[in-house]
C-alpha cells in the first residue's frame, strides 16, 4: 500500500493544532452558546460575504486589465466559485481555477494570469498588516501581538522588494540561456534545455502576470478593492459576534483577521480545519474571551462563508458545464 507522504504531513498538522483547539474544551458549553445564535443575521452575513467576493472581483478586474477586460459581472461568481473551492480543496485550488477559467475563456496565458492573482494576495497580506497595526495601536495590551506585527512587517516588505526587483529586472531568460550554454556537451542535454526552456518561460509569463505594476492609477484601485474585501471580512466577524450576543470592541476582528490570514498560510487539510479554529481562540485570548465561544463564533462564521460561496459555486460550476474533476485533473499539472 503506498503512503502519501504529503497527506500524511498535512493531517498530522491538523492533529496539531485541533488538540490545542479541544484540549480542555467544555463540549456541553460550547453547544449551549451555539443554541444562542441568533437566526436573523443570517442575511447580513450573507451579504457582506457577497461584498468582499464582489471587492476581490474588482481588484482581480484591475490587475489583469492590461490582458482581459473581464465584466463584473462575471468576475464576481468567478471569485465566489474561488473561495469556496479554496475552503473545500488543498493548495489553494480556487486561485489555480481562477487563473485556469479565466486564460482558457479568454485564450490568455493562465500561468501570466496566475501570477496577477498571486500579487492579489500580496496585496491581501500589506493590508492584513496594516489592520493587525491598527488592531495593536488600539489595544496595546499584549507583547506577542506586537512582536507578530513587527515580523509581519519586516517579511511583508522583504516580499515586496522581491517582487519589484523581480519583475523590473527580470533575469530568467539569460539565466536560462547561461545554462544552456554551459551544457551543450552533457549527455541527455536536449531533454536538459528543454525542461531549461520550459521553466524560463513559465518564469516569465508569472513575472508578466505583475504588468500591472506599471499602472498607479489600477494598483490605486486594487488596493482600495482589497481594503475592502477585508472591510467586509472584519464585519462578517463583528456580525457573528453579535449574532451569539457578544459586544466586544470592533478591534477584535481586527486580530482576528490578522491572526486568521497568517494560520491559513500554515499548511493543513481542506477546509482549514485546525489552524482557523485555533487562531481565532488565540485572539479572542486577548480579550478574555473562553474557547466555547470563540469556537461557537469560528464555526458558524467559517460554516457561513462555506455555505454561501459554494452556492454560488455550484450555480456557476453547472452553469459553464464545468466538474470538479476537471478541476482536480488542471490542479495536478
Amino acid at each position: 500500500m503506498k503512503i502519501n507522504i504529503k497527506k500524511v504531513i498535512l493531517f498530522f498538522i491538523t492533529f496539531i493544532f485541533l488538540y490545542f483547539v479541544f484540549v480542555n474544551l467544555d463540549i456541553k458549553k460550547l453547544f449551549e452558546i451555539i443554541k444562542n445564535f441568533d437566526a436573523k443575521y443570517i442575511f447580513l452575513l450573507s451579504i457582506f460575504i457577497i461584498c468582499s467576493q464582489t471587492c476581490r472581483a474588482f481588484c482581480f478586474k484591475q490587475l489583469i486589465s492590461k490582458t482581459i477586460n473581464i465584466p463584473i459581472k462575471e468576475a464576481i461568481p468567478l471569485c465566489l466559485t474561488g473561495s469556496a473551492l479554496n475552503i473545500g480543496l488543498p493548495a489553494r485550488a480556487g486561485d489555480l481555477f481562477r487563473a485556469f477559467y479565466t486564460g482558457q475563456k479568454y485564450n490568455q496565458n493562465k500561468i501570466k494570469i496566475f501570477g496577477s492573482i498571486m500579487l492579489e494576495r500580496i496585496f491581501d497580506v500589506f493590508v492584513i498588516f496594516c489592520l493587525l497595526c491598527i488592531g495593536i495601536f488600539i489595544y496595546k495590551k499584549n507583547q506577542i501581538a506586537g512582536n507578530l506585527c513587527i515580523f509581519s512587517g519586516i517579511c511583508i516588505f522583504i516580499g515586496i522588494i522581491i517582487c519589484i526587483i523581480s519583475y523590473k529586472y527580470n533575469k530568467t531568460e539569460k539565466i536560462c540561456n547561461y545554462i544552456k550554454d554551459k551544457t551543450n556537451n552533457f549527455v541527455l542535454s536536449k531533454y536538459l534545455h528543454k525542461t531549461i526552456d520550459f521553466i524560463n518561460n513559465t518564469c516569465n509569463s508569472f513575472f508578466n502576470g505583475f504588468e500591472i505594476i506599471k499602472s498607479p492609477k489600477h494598483i490605486f484601485i486594487a488596493l482600495i478593492s482589497s481594503f475592502g474585501i477585508w472591510f467586509f471580512e472584519c464585519l462578517c466577524f463583528l456580525t457573528t459576534m453579535h449574532a451569539f450576543g457578544y459586544n466586544i470592541h470592533w478591534s477584535v476582528s481586527l486580530f482576528l483577521i490578522s491572526f486568521i490570514a497568517l494560520a491559513c498560510m500554515i499548511p493543513s487539510t481542506s477546509i482549514f480545519i485546525g489552524p482557523y479554529q485555533a487562531a481565532v481562540i488565540a485572539a479572542f485570548a486577548l480579550y478574555n474571551v473562553n474557547k466555547e465561544a470563540a469556537l461557537a463564533i469560528s464555526f458558524t462564521e467559517q460554516a457561513m462563508i462555506t455555505v454561501v460561496s459554494t452556492i454560488f459555486a455550484v450555480i456557476f460550476l453547472t452553469k459553464n458545464n464545468i466538474s470538479l474533476s476537471t478541476i482536480k485533473e488542471e490542479i495536478k499539472k
